[in-house]
Protein backbone atom coordinates (compact mmCIF):
# COMPACT_ATOMS: atom_id res chain seq x y z
CA UNK A 1 0.00 0.00 0.00
CA UNK A 2 2.75 2.19 1.00
CA UNK A 3 4.53 2.04 -2.06
CA UNK A 4 1.76 2.40 -4.45
CA UNK A 5 1.28 5.33 -2.49
CA UNK A 6 4.75 6.70 -3.04
CA UNK A 7 4.69 5.44 -6.68
CA UNK A 8 1.41 8.38 -7.25
CA UNK A 9 3.05 10.93 -5.29
CA UNK A 10 5.97 10.46 -7.90
CA UNK A 11 3.86 10.36 -10.63
CA UNK A 12 2.08 13.69 -9.62
CA UNK A 13 5.38 15.48 -9.24
CA UNK A 14 6.49 14.93 -12.24
CA UNK A 15 3.47 15.13 -14.17
CA UNK A 16 3.49 18.41 -12.12
CA UNK A 17 6.32 19.37 -13.00
CA UNK A 18 6.47 18.65 -17.08
CA UNK A 19 3.39 20.62 -17.20
CA UNK A 20 5.03 23.77 -15.51
CA UNK A 21 7.46 23.35 -18.13
CA UNK A 22 5.37 22.92 -21.35
CA UNK A 23 3.44 26.09 -20.25
CA UNK A 24 6.09 28.30 -19.48
CA UNK A 25 7.76 27.14 -22.53
CA UNK A 26 6.13 24.75 -25.05
CA UNK A 27 8.29 25.22 -27.91
CA UNK A 28 7.76 25.66 -31.58
CA UNK A 29 8.20 23.27 -34.27
CA UNK A 30 7.58 23.34 -37.99
CA UNK A 31 8.12 20.58 -40.82
CA UNK A 32 7.95 21.82 -43.96
CA UNK A 33 8.38 19.85 -47.34
CA UNK A 34 7.31 20.46 -50.58
CA UNK A 35 4.58 23.11 -50.30
CA UNK A 36 3.17 21.17 -47.12
CA UNK A 37 4.02 22.94 -43.78
CA UNK A 38 3.18 21.66 -40.58
CA UNK A 39 3.21 23.26 -37.50
CA UNK A 40 3.30 22.08 -33.66
CA UNK A 41 4.46 22.91 -29.97
CA UNK A 42 7.38 20.57 -29.13
CA UNK A 43 5.81 18.81 -26.46
CA UNK A 44 3.26 17.30 -28.74
CA UNK A 45 6.04 15.85 -31.47
CA UNK A 46 7.27 15.00 -28.76
CA UNK A 47 4.29 12.72 -27.97
CA UNK A 48 3.86 11.61 -31.37
CA UNK A 49 7.58 10.06 -31.50
CA UNK A 50 6.67 7.99 -28.51
CA UNK A 51 2.93 7.13 -29.62
CA UNK A 52 4.75 6.18 -32.85
CA UNK A 53 7.52 4.12 -31.38
CA UNK A 54 5.15 2.38 -29.49
CA UNK A 55 3.09 1.55 -32.43
CA UNK A 56 6.23 0.47 -34.57
CA UNK A 57 6.99 -1.85 -31.62
CA UNK A 58 3.66 -3.59 -31.40
CA UNK A 59 3.19 -4.16 -35.34
CA UNK A 60 6.70 -5.74 -35.04
CA UNK A 61 6.01 -8.12 -32.20
CA UNK A 62 2.39 -9.25 -33.97
CA UNK A 63 4.04 -10.11 -36.99
CA UNK A 64 6.85 -12.58 -34.74
CA UNK A 65 3.71 -14.11 -32.96
CA UNK A 66 2.20 -14.90 -36.39
CA UNK A 67 5.96 -16.40 -37.42
CA UNK A 68 7.06 -17.84 -34.81
CA UNK A 69 6.10 -21.40 -33.78
CA UNK A 70 6.50 -21.12 -30.57
CA UNK A 71 4.46 -18.04 -30.30
CA UNK A 72 1.28 -17.89 -27.30
CA UNK A 73 -0.82 -17.87 -30.54
CA UNK A 74 0.14 -20.85 -32.27
CA UNK A 75 0.31 -22.68 -28.81
CA UNK A 76 -3.19 -21.58 -28.73
CA UNK A 77 -4.24 -22.30 -31.94
CA UNK A 78 -2.51 -25.94 -31.57
CA UNK A 79 -4.27 -26.46 -28.28
CA UNK A 80 -7.35 -26.11 -30.00
CA UNK A 81 -6.49 -28.44 -33.11
CA UNK A 82 -5.32 -31.25 -30.20
CA UNK A 83 -8.42 -31.23 -28.43
CA UNK A 84 -10.62 -31.30 -31.56
CA UNK A 85 -8.42 -34.21 -32.32
CA UNK A 86 -8.59 -36.07 -29.25
CA UNK A 87 -12.52 -35.21 -29.21
CA UNK A 88 -12.64 -37.40 -32.91
CA UNK A 89 -10.06 -40.00 -31.19
CA UNK A 90 -12.98 -40.83 -28.13
CA UNK A 91 -15.58 -40.48 -30.95
CA UNK A 92 -13.65 -43.36 -33.44
CA UNK A 93 -13.16 -45.55 -30.09
CA UNK A 94 -16.19 -45.64 -29.67
CA UNK A 95 -17.57 -46.38 -33.25
CA UNK A 96 -15.43 -48.72 -32.83
CA UNK A 97 -16.85 -50.52 -29.90
CA UNK A 98 -20.18 -49.91 -31.66
CA UNK A 99 -19.15 -52.12 -34.98
CA UNK A 100 -19.04 -49.06 -37.08
CA UNK A 101 -16.18 -50.36 -38.79
CA UNK A 102 -15.51 -47.85 -41.56
CA UNK A 103 -16.46 -44.74 -39.67
CA UNK A 104 -14.38 -45.84 -36.47
CA UNK A 105 -11.27 -46.25 -39.12
CA UNK A 106 -11.70 -42.72 -40.99
CA UNK A 107 -11.76 -41.01 -37.07
CA UNK A 108 -8.93 -42.79 -35.79
CA UNK A 109 -7.04 -42.04 -39.15
CA UNK A 110 -7.71 -38.89 -39.79
CA UNK A 111 -6.86 -37.60 -35.92
CA UNK A 112 -3.71 -39.77 -35.60
CA UNK A 113 -1.27 -36.97 -36.62
CA UNK A 114 -2.85 -34.72 -34.16
CA UNK A 115 -2.75 -36.20 -30.96
CA UNK A 116 0.42 -36.51 -28.64
CA UNK A 117 0.02 -40.41 -28.75
CA UNK A 118 -1.17 -41.49 -32.08
CA UNK A 119 -0.20 -45.63 -31.39
CA UNK A 120 -3.96 -46.34 -30.36
CA UNK A 121 -5.46 -44.50 -32.86
CA UNK A 122 -3.33 -46.66 -35.66
CA UNK A 123 -4.32 -49.64 -33.92
CA UNK A 124 -8.05 -49.27 -33.31
CA UNK A 125 -7.74 -48.40 -37.13
CA UNK A 126 -6.31 -51.69 -38.02
CA UNK A 127 -9.08 -53.24 -35.84
CA UNK A 128 -11.49 -51.66 -38.09
CA UNK A 129 -9.86 -52.62 -41.07
CA UNK A 130 -9.56 -56.17 -40.94
CA UNK A 131 -12.64 -56.11 -39.77
CA UNK A 132 -13.94 -54.37 -43.62
CA UNK A 133 -11.54 -57.43 -44.71
CA UNK A 134 -9.29 -54.33 -45.82
CA UNK A 135 -6.11 -56.46 -44.86
CA UNK A 136 -3.53 -54.61 -46.80
CA UNK A 137 -4.65 -51.43 -45.30
CA UNK A 138 -4.82 -53.20 -41.95
CA UNK A 139 -0.94 -54.09 -42.04
CA UNK A 140 -0.36 -50.60 -43.30
CA UNK A 141 -1.39 -49.22 -40.65
CA UNK A 142 0.12 -51.26 -38.47
CA UNK A 143 3.39 -50.10 -40.19
CA UNK A 144 2.42 -46.82 -39.38
CA UNK A 145 1.85 -47.64 -35.53
CA UNK A 146 4.99 -49.30 -35.27
CA UNK A 147 6.90 -46.08 -37.24
CA UNK A 148 4.89 -43.60 -34.37
CA UNK A 149 5.49 -45.96 -31.05
CA UNK A 150 8.61 -48.17 -31.98
CA UNK A 151 9.40 -48.92 -27.95
CA UNK A 152 5.67 -50.04 -28.06
CA UNK A 153 6.71 -53.29 -30.51
CA UNK A 154 5.12 -55.94 -28.02
CA UNK A 155 1.58 -54.19 -28.50
CA UNK A 156 1.45 -53.72 -31.98
CA UNK A 157 3.16 -57.47 -32.76
CA UNK A 158 0.53 -58.84 -29.85
CA UNK A 159 -2.30 -56.98 -32.31
CA UNK A 160 -0.94 -58.10 -35.50
CA UNK A 161 -0.96 -62.06 -34.29
CA UNK A 162 -4.24 -61.76 -33.49
CA UNK A 163 -5.77 -60.26 -36.72
CA UNK A 164 -3.35 -63.29 -38.56
CA UNK A 165 -4.91 -65.67 -36.40
CA UNK A 166 -8.72 -64.14 -37.07
CA UNK A 167 -8.08 -64.00 -40.96
CA UNK A 168 -6.71 -67.48 -40.99
CA UNK A 169 -3.32 -66.64 -41.44
CA UNK A 170 -1.85 -69.63 -39.22
CA UNK A 171 1.91 -69.76 -40.46
CA UNK A 172 1.87 -65.82 -40.30
CA UNK A 173 0.30 -65.80 -36.78
CA UNK A 174 3.10 -68.42 -35.82
CA UNK A 175 6.46 -66.26 -36.84
CA UNK A 176 4.56 -63.08 -35.15
CA UNK A 177 3.55 -65.33 -31.69
CA UNK A 178 6.72 -67.01 -31.54
CA UNK A 179 8.74 -63.40 -31.34
CA UNK A 180 6.13 -62.70 -28.66
CA UNK A 181 7.33 -65.44 -27.05
CA UNK A 182 10.69 -65.15 -26.89
CA UNK A 183 10.47 -61.61 -25.76
CA UNK A 184 7.31 -62.50 -22.66
CA UNK A 185 7.05 -66.44 -21.98
CA UNK A 186 5.04 -66.06 -19.46
CA UNK A 187 2.60 -63.88 -21.30
CA UNK A 188 -0.71 -65.50 -20.83
CA UNK A 189 -2.41 -64.64 -24.15
CA UNK A 190 0.14 -65.33 -26.20
CA UNK A 191 0.11 -68.87 -24.69
CA UNK A 192 -3.16 -69.67 -25.55
CA UNK A 193 -2.86 -68.29 -29.08
CA UNK A 194 -0.33 -70.34 -29.54
CA UNK A 195 -1.90 -73.40 -28.37
CA UNK A 196 -4.78 -72.23 -31.34
CA UNK A 197 -1.98 -71.80 -34.15
CA UNK A 198 -0.27 -75.17 -33.28
CA UNK A 199 -3.95 -77.02 -33.04
CA UNK A 200 -4.76 -75.38 -36.39
CA UNK A 201 -1.39 -76.40 -37.92
CA UNK A 202 -1.63 -79.78 -36.55
CA UNK A 203 1.87 -79.32 -34.84
CA UNK A 204 1.48 -81.28 -31.83
CA UNK A 205 5.26 -81.74 -31.23
CA UNK A 206 5.65 -78.51 -30.65
CA UNK A 207 2.21 -78.74 -28.78
CA UNK A 208 3.59 -81.04 -26.62
CA UNK A 209 6.73 -78.89 -25.77
CA UNK A 210 4.28 -76.40 -24.67
CA UNK A 211 2.71 -78.26 -22.30
CA UNK A 212 4.71 -77.91 -19.35
CA UNK A 213 4.87 -73.87 -18.98
CA UNK A 214 0.96 -74.29 -19.73
CA UNK A 215 0.49 -76.18 -16.85
CA UNK A 216 3.03 -74.08 -14.87
CA UNK A 217 1.35 -71.28 -15.42
CA UNK A 218 -1.81 -72.22 -14.97
CA UNK A 219 -3.36 -71.45 -18.29
CA UNK A 220 -6.23 -74.07 -18.71
CA UNK A 221 -7.91 -76.24 -15.96
CA UNK A 222 -6.84 -79.86 -15.58
CA UNK A 223 -8.79 -81.32 -17.46
CA UNK A 224 -8.76 -79.08 -20.22
CA UNK A 225 -4.86 -79.31 -20.21
CA UNK A 226 -4.84 -83.25 -19.84
CA UNK A 227 -7.09 -83.39 -23.13
CA UNK A 228 -5.05 -81.69 -24.77
CA UNK A 229 -2.26 -83.34 -24.09
CA UNK A 230 -4.06 -86.88 -24.73
CA UNK A 231 -4.76 -85.33 -28.36
CA UNK A 232 -1.31 -84.17 -29.08
CA UNK A 233 -0.13 -87.48 -28.26
CA UNK A 234 -3.14 -89.37 -30.29
CA UNK A 235 -1.98 -87.13 -33.17
CA UNK A 236 1.67 -87.75 -33.05
CA UNK A 237 0.77 -92.00 -32.42
CA UNK A 238 -1.16 -92.15 -35.44
CA UNK A 239 1.37 -90.11 -37.70
CA UNK A 240 3.83 -92.88 -36.26
CA UNK A 241 1.60 -96.13 -37.69
CA UNK A 242 1.01 -94.44 -40.72
CA UNK A 243 4.73 -93.71 -41.36
CA UNK A 244 5.29 -97.46 -39.78
CA UNK A 245 2.76 -98.46 -42.69
CA UNK A 246 5.13 -96.54 -45.37
CA UNK A 247 8.23 -98.87 -44.36
CA UNK A 248 9.80 -96.25 -42.19
CA UNK A 249 12.74 -97.75 -40.14
CA UNK A 250 11.17 -99.40 -37.08
CA UNK A 251 13.90 -98.52 -34.61
CA UNK A 252 13.46 -95.19 -35.44
CA UNK A 253 10.15 -94.93 -34.97
CA UNK A 254 10.30 -96.63 -31.58
CA UNK A 255 12.91 -94.28 -30.43
CA UNK A 256 10.69 -90.82 -31.56
CA UNK A 257 7.63 -92.72 -29.75
CA UNK A 258 10.03 -93.30 -26.48
CA UNK A 259 10.48 -89.53 -26.59
CA UNK A 260 7.18 -88.47 -27.26
CA UNK A 261 6.05 -90.32 -24.65
CA UNK A 262 8.85 -89.00 -22.19
CA UNK A 263 7.51 -85.80 -22.96
CA UNK A 264 4.22 -86.63 -21.28
CA UNK A 265 3.17 -84.48 -17.84
CA UNK A 266 1.09 -86.49 -15.25
CA UNK A 267 -1.10 -88.16 -18.44
CA UNK A 268 1.70 -90.91 -18.37
CA UNK A 269 -0.13 -91.87 -14.91
CA UNK A 270 -3.05 -92.31 -16.48
CA UNK A 271 -4.34 -96.01 -17.03
CA UNK A 272 -5.65 -95.78 -20.77
CA UNK A 273 -2.52 -93.91 -22.10
CA UNK A 274 -0.39 -96.72 -20.54
CA UNK A 275 -1.74 -99.47 -21.86
CA UNK A 276 -2.21 -97.65 -25.33
CA UNK A 277 1.92 -97.08 -25.23
CA UNK A 278 2.38 -100.58 -23.90
CA UNK A 279 0.34 -102.15 -26.94
CA UNK A 280 2.25 -99.95 -29.09
CA UNK A 281 5.17 -101.31 -28.15
CA UNK A 282 3.82 -104.27 -28.66
CA UNK A 283 2.70 -103.45 -31.89
CA UNK A 284 6.22 -101.67 -33.09
CA UNK A 285 7.80 -104.75 -32.13
CA UNK A 286 9.83 -103.96 -29.34
CA UNK A 287 8.21 -106.13 -26.96
CA UNK A 288 11.27 -106.51 -24.53
CA UNK A 289 10.78 -102.57 -23.99
CA UNK A 290 7.01 -103.07 -23.24
CA UNK A 291 7.27 -106.27 -20.49
CA UNK A 292 9.81 -103.64 -18.79
CA UNK A 293 7.30 -100.64 -18.47
CA UNK A 294 4.49 -103.07 -17.84
CA UNK A 295 6.50 -104.86 -15.01
CA UNK A 296 7.71 -101.57 -14.09
CA UNK A 297 4.43 -99.84 -14.13
CA UNK A 298 2.61 -102.40 -12.05
CA UNK A 299 5.13 -102.88 -9.81
CA UNK A 300 4.45 -99.35 -8.66
CA UNK A 301 0.79 -98.85 -9.21
CA UNK A 302 -1.63 -101.69 -10.05
CA UNK A 303 -4.12 -101.93 -13.06
CA UNK A 304 -6.26 -104.99 -14.38
CA UNK A 305 -5.71 -103.84 -17.97
CA UNK A 306 -2.33 -103.08 -17.85
CA UNK A 307 -2.13 -107.01 -16.31
CA UNK A 308 -4.05 -108.27 -19.70
CA UNK A 309 -1.74 -106.71 -21.71
CA UNK A 310 0.98 -108.76 -19.96
CA UNK A 311 -0.51 -112.18 -21.16
CA UNK A 312 -0.27 -110.41 -24.60
CA UNK A 313 3.70 -110.69 -24.67
CA UNK A 314 5.29 -113.38 -26.89
CA UNK A 315 8.98 -112.83 -27.16
CA UNK A 316 10.12 -112.50 -23.84
CA UNK A 317 11.45 -114.77 -21.00
CA UNK A 318 8.20 -116.60 -20.22
CA UNK A 319 9.62 -118.31 -17.43
CA UNK A 320 10.71 -114.78 -16.04
CA UNK A 321 7.20 -113.43 -16.99
CA UNK A 322 5.82 -116.33 -14.49
CA UNK A 323 7.57 -115.83 -11.89
CA UNK A 324 6.55 -112.08 -12.15
CA UNK A 325 2.42 -112.93 -12.79
CA UNK A 326 2.64 -115.29 -9.61
CA UNK A 327 4.31 -112.78 -7.72
CA UNK A 328 1.29 -110.51 -8.24
CA UNK A 329 -0.87 -112.72 -8.11
CA UNK A 330 -0.52 -113.01 -4.11
CA UNK A 331 -0.93 -109.62 -4.15
CA UNK A 332 -3.62 -108.75 -5.92
CA UNK A 333 -5.88 -112.44 -5.58
CA UNK A 334 -9.12 -111.33 -6.97
CA UNK A 335 -7.53 -109.59 -10.66
CA UNK A 336 -9.54 -111.55 -12.87
CA UNK A 337 -7.59 -110.32 -15.98
CA UNK A 338 -4.29 -111.29 -13.60
CA UNK A 339 -5.15 -114.68 -14.19
CA UNK A 340 -5.93 -114.76 -17.46
CA UNK A 341 -2.36 -113.02 -18.19
CA UNK A 342 -1.18 -115.94 -16.37
CA UNK A 343 -2.73 -118.81 -17.73
CA UNK A 344 -1.63 -117.31 -20.93
CA UNK A 345 2.18 -117.94 -20.21
CA UNK A 346 1.64 -121.03 -19.05
CA UNK A 347 -0.09 -122.22 -22.00
CA UNK A 348 2.76 -120.41 -24.05
CA UNK A 349 4.83 -122.58 -21.49
CA UNK A 350 3.23 -126.10 -22.64
CA UNK A 351 2.24 -125.85 -18.59
CA UNK A 352 -0.80 -127.25 -19.43
CA UNK A 353 -3.16 -128.09 -15.94
CA UNK A 354 -1.66 -125.27 -14.68
CA UNK A 355 -3.00 -122.79 -17.61
CA UNK A 356 -6.38 -124.52 -17.39
CA UNK A 357 -6.43 -123.92 -13.24
CA UNK A 358 -5.42 -120.33 -13.97
CA UNK A 359 -8.15 -119.91 -16.67
CA UNK A 360 -10.89 -121.45 -14.07
CA UNK A 361 -9.85 -118.57 -11.65
CA UNK A 362 -10.24 -115.87 -13.90
CA UNK A 363 -13.60 -117.25 -14.88
CA UNK A 364 -14.59 -117.06 -10.74
CA UNK A 365 -14.18 -113.78 -10.82
CA UNK A 366 -15.54 -112.30 -13.88
CA UNK A 367 -17.94 -115.09 -15.56
CA UNK A 368 -17.61 -113.30 -19.14
CA UNK A 369 -14.14 -113.02 -19.37
CA UNK A 370 -11.72 -114.34 -22.00
CA UNK A 371 -10.59 -117.44 -20.26
CA UNK A 372 -13.86 -119.00 -21.16
CA UNK A 373 -12.66 -118.85 -24.72
CA UNK A 374 -8.98 -119.68 -23.61
CA UNK A 375 -10.18 -122.83 -21.53
CA UNK A 376 -12.50 -124.17 -24.22
CA UNK A 377 -9.97 -124.07 -26.79
CA UNK A 378 -7.28 -125.77 -24.70
CA UNK A 379 -10.07 -127.99 -23.17
CA UNK A 380 -10.84 -129.27 -26.65
CA UNK A 381 -7.12 -130.14 -27.80
CA UNK A 382 -6.52 -131.81 -24.18
CA UNK A 383 -9.60 -134.06 -24.90
CA UNK A 384 -12.45 -132.66 -22.78
CA UNK A 385 -14.82 -132.23 -25.67
CA UNK A 386 -17.84 -132.37 -23.43
CA UNK A 387 -16.18 -129.98 -21.05
CA UNK A 388 -15.53 -127.51 -23.82
CA UNK A 389 -18.83 -127.94 -25.73
CA UNK A 390 -20.52 -126.99 -22.39
CA UNK A 391 -17.97 -123.65 -21.88
CA UNK A 392 -18.92 -122.80 -25.54
CA UNK A 393 -22.36 -122.91 -24.53
CA UNK A 394 -21.83 -120.90 -21.49
CA UNK A 395 -20.06 -118.32 -23.56
CA UNK A 396 -23.19 -117.70 -25.70
CA UNK A 397 -25.84 -117.70 -23.14
CA UNK A 398 -23.41 -115.03 -21.82
CA UNK A 399 -23.43 -112.92 -24.12
CA UNK A 400 -27.15 -113.61 -24.93
CA UNK A 401 -28.01 -111.62 -21.94
CA UNK A 402 -27.04 -108.25 -23.59
CA UNK A 403 -29.60 -109.11 -26.12
CA UNK A 404 -33.31 -107.99 -25.49
CA UNK A 405 -35.07 -111.33 -25.81
CA UNK A 406 -37.78 -111.38 -28.30
CA UNK A 407 -40.68 -113.82 -28.39
CA UNK A 408 -40.79 -117.25 -29.51
CA UNK A 409 -43.32 -119.56 -30.63
CA UNK A 410 -45.21 -121.99 -28.24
Amino acid sequence: MRKALISIIIVLLIGGTLGLIMKQDPGYVMISFKSVTIEMSLWIMLLLIILGYIALMMTAKFIWILLHPNSSISKLTGSLSHKRALKSTIKGMLELAGGNWGKAEKLLTTSANKVSYPLLNYIGAAYAASEQEEHERSKELLRKAHLTSPDAEFAISFVQSQLLLKQGHYEGALASLKRLHNMKPKHRQTLKMLVSVYTKLKDWEALQELTPILKKQGIFDESNLRELEVNAFLAQLEKLRFRQKMGQDPHALLDELQSIWKKLDSVAKDEPMQVLYATTLIEFGDETKAESFIRTSLNNHWSDALAAVYGQLTNVSMQKSLANAETWIRRHPESAPLYLATGRICQRLQLWGKARDYYEKALQYDASSEALIELSALLEAMGDVDIAQSLIVKRIQNDSLSVKALPLPK
